[in-house]
């Protein structure tokens, strides 16, 4: 008995490029190699039927058929073009040039920072940066973009102060996260430490020796202790500890100014000083400036927002009244679901949704 062949070996295809081989060829490919593992059959067929036969695939449909493009593919070939973006990012951040990042992906815990940073920074009180600037140093605001245009130091068309705006945090990469904050009112969404921060700021202050005031909204305080975590020897419990002058809702020795005076001073910046009080504290101690620091300015941005929370509340007094219905008037609940659509689609959609728990908690 003779041995079985081996199969035809096939080429790899490439993995971000359409299945290009004919199926009928991939067919016979397949038919030819599992002939092979099996002694032949005596041909028995006549002769009139050598005409070929149409090849299927394994769904059983003709090769003639157009088939739907293949959604693991797809992915495979998304992820692909998402790590090659990545990269991309990662050739243009600054981490190319070894800077550790003192806030968010592959950066140390802020006491860590805190700690480093203390002893090396010098805040100046708003007069003392008017005295700096008046002697040639210049502003960098390092808040938002769109924070810099609501208020910010100097008058447009004086020259006098030289204000340059070097955001440390922008608009998220991912359209999701801008979203979730357009979801929660944020104007311009939920924002991201930029990724080459260092680099944006040496296009716009390329002197590395040059006296820079660094500014952000409120400051913060070197002087502070950080929040840190402890843990409980005896229990093995973590706690979050939260000195005076500190809150849950925000460590008041942290800001995006002495974080990005951490990264600047690696970068090698060497004359740098920190503006006590922020921006904000420069408006209201009266030095010349545009906008308002205290005023409510409207962003498109917000609209998402506003209109989903307007739902959200038309949502909980719909389910609201439908669940007291339905506990108290079970005869007037199908009726208003009947002869109401809308009602019955909010309540569908609130009943479905995380908040519903309330609702079974008090009924």
């Amino acid at each position: 008995q003779s041995q079985p062949a081996e199969k035809p070996s096939r080429s790899p295809l490439p993995r971000h490029e359409p299945m290009s081989l004919p199926l009928a060829a991939s067919a016979s490919t397949r038919a030819s190699g599992a002939s092979a593992s099996r002694p032949r059959a005596p041909a028995t067929a006549p002769a009139t039927t050598n005409r070929p036969a149409r090849a299927r695939d394994r769904g059983g449909r003709p090769s003639h058929e157009k088939l739907q493009p293949n959604p693991i593919a797809s992915r495979r070939r998304g992820s692909t073009t998402r790590r090659a973006a990545i990269a991309a990012d990662t050739a243009e951040s600054d981490a190319a040039d070894g800077i550790v990042p003192a806030f968010g992906e592959g950066s140390p815990a802020w006491p860590l920072v805190h700690a480093d940073l203390k002893g090396k920074v010098r805040t100046v009180s708003v007069a003392d940066a008017r005295e700096l600037m008046a002697r040639g140093a210049s502003l960098a605001d390092v808040r938002p973009r769109i924070e810099f245009e609501e208020f910010r130091a100097g008058i447009d068309g004086d020259d006098s102060l030289d204000v340059r705006n070097v955001p440390y945090m922008v608009p998220h990469r991912s359209v999701a996260k801008r979203w979730q904050g357009y979801m929660l009112c944020t104007k311009d969404g939920l924002k991201e430490r930029d990724w080459r921060f260092t680099r944006s700021f040496a296009e716009r202050f390329p002197d590395k020796s040059a006296p820079i005031v660094v500014g952000c909204k409120t400051g913060g305080d070197i002087s502070m202790e950080p929040i840190r975590i402890e843990t409980d020897p005896s229990t093995g419990r973590t706690r979050q500890v939260i000195p005076e002058g500190s809150s849950q809702y925000g460590d008041k020795s942290k800001s995006n100014s002495l974080m990005a005076i951490y990264e600047l001073q690696q970068a090698g910046y060497t004359n740098l000083y920190h503006l006590d009080g922020g921006v904000t504290k420069w408006c209201v101690d009266g030095e010349r400036h545009q906008g308002d620091p205290y005023k409510f300015y409207f962003h498109p941005t917000i609209l998402p927002g506003i209109l989903f929370q307007l739902i959200m509340v038309e949502g909980i007094v719909v389910r609201s009244n439908m669940a007291y219905v339905k506990k108290f008037h079970p005869e007037s609940y199908d009726q208003i679901n009947n002869t109401n659509a809308l009602y019955g689609i909010i309540n569908d959609l609130i009943a479905n949704s995380p908040i519903n728990w309330m609702f079974d908690y008090y009924s």
